[in-house]
């Protein structure tokens, strides 16, 4: 015996509601107002690194040093930062922890500067290589992540990290 198919109350609310002239605006704002913020989470995704971009030769020019290599060192713990210095007058200022070097990793704009020690106290001299250890604490940096170079107001980008 089939029993006839009556509509509830409560499908007969639904049906009239999906039938409504207000369903599709209501759809199509609700969709927009959906992509409207995906965009804006996605504009917002790209890290906004501190400082000017500056070239190798503009860092030489201004800081007095060459950077020579960034380190990932005692199984990711410490950052190894070498630099040569080139006019010892204008690097000087770099081996004080309050003027040290800060590193920020490009793709999330981590930025390492807690140094493992205060920088030597050895007076520069040209040719004289330096380092700098720095906690890598949580591991932002790794082999191979792109690190960007923070001296004073100049960033130097995309030392990579070996």
């Amino acid at each position: 015996m089939d029993l006839p198919l009556t509509a509830t109350p409560k499908t007969e609310r639904l049906r009239s509601a999906l039938n409504s002239k207000y369903t599709l605006p209501a759809v199509l704002i609700a969709g927009l107002v959906t992509l409207a913020a995906w965009f804006g989470w996605q504009a917002t995704r790209g890290v906004q690194l501190p400082g000017t971009p500056a070239s190798a030769e503009v860092v030489e020019a201004q800081w007095g040093i060459r950077i020579e290599h960034i380190g990932v060192s005692a199984d990711g713990g410490l950052i190894d930062f070498r630099f040569v210095v080139v006019d010892p007058d204008k690097a000087a200022p770099l081996l004080s922890v309050e003027n040290r070097p800060r590193l920020f990793v490009e793709d999330s704009g981590a930025m390492v500067d807690s140094l493992m020690h205060p920088p030597h106290s050895n007076e520069p001299a040209p040719g004289q290589s330096h380092f700098l250890l720095y906690n890598n604490t949580g591991g932002p940096i790794r082999r191979g992540t792109s690190v960007s170079v923070l001296l004073g107001d100049l960033r130097l980008e995309g030392v990579i990290a070996k």
